[in-house]
């Protein structure tokens, strides 16, 4: 019995996988597959990171695209809302310049200050008043004004103007100047103020 367990060992440890439980491999080669098998881990955690930061970057920068194109086109149409409020804000002095032209031909500022009046329940338009040539005020929506110069509340510049021009004022409020013509000369000059959309 025991030559035919000894032909059964001789038969199974000649097999290469037998073999290879049976050899020791050196310690120097076990601590390079480790190596391998860690740089290998590594490797693939670090692509990884790179993958995942490109990604990111990639993100950021279509985000910071969008936020640019946005601020862009809000940028534009502020501009072109400002540009056609100051359009239909000259179109609109215009007609009040003729109106009031006509009342002071006639001599009627009984006219003008119904306007003013009618002008001020608007929210947004905070003062009328007319001035003669040399600045003393006639009438005006705050009866503070009236007979007071208008260089003691505004820029005295402004009663220089001709046709219909608009100022800046005081943050989001707006001046408007209508310079207001007889045939000849001056009958006197319309500002109002009134708040920015």
């Amino acid at each position: 019995m025991t030559a035919a367990t000894d032909e059964s060992s001789v038969r199974v440890s000649g097999t290469p996988l037998s073999k290879l439980h049976t050899t020791k491999l050196p310690l120097w080669v076990s601590l390079t597959l480790l190596a391998l098998l860690i740089g290998m881990f590594a490797w693939k955690q670090i692509a990884g990171g790179a993958a995942e930061r490109r990604f990111d970057e990639e993100r950021q920068s279509l985000i910071y695209k969008a936020e640019a194109e946005r601020s862009a086109y809000q940028s534009t149409a502020q501009e072109t809302l400002a540009r056609q409020s100051a359009d239909i804000y000259r179109l609109f002095g215009t007609a009040l310049a003729w109106n009031i032209r006509s009342a002071m031909m006639r001599n009627n500022l009984d006219e003008i200050d119904q306007y003013f009046s009618a002008l001020v329940k608007n929210e947004r338009i905070q003062l009328v008043l007319l001035a003669n040539p040399e600045g003393k005020v006639l009438l005006a929506s705050d009866r503070k004004f009236v007979g007071s110069q208008v260089s003691d509340h505004f820029p005295a510049a402004m009663l220089q103007q001709s046709g219909v021009t608009t100022h800046p004022g005081e943050g989001k409020e707006r001046r408007m100047v209508l310079s207001i013509q007889g045939l000849n000369t001056q009958l006197g000059t319309v500002l109002l103020t009134y708040m920015a959309p």
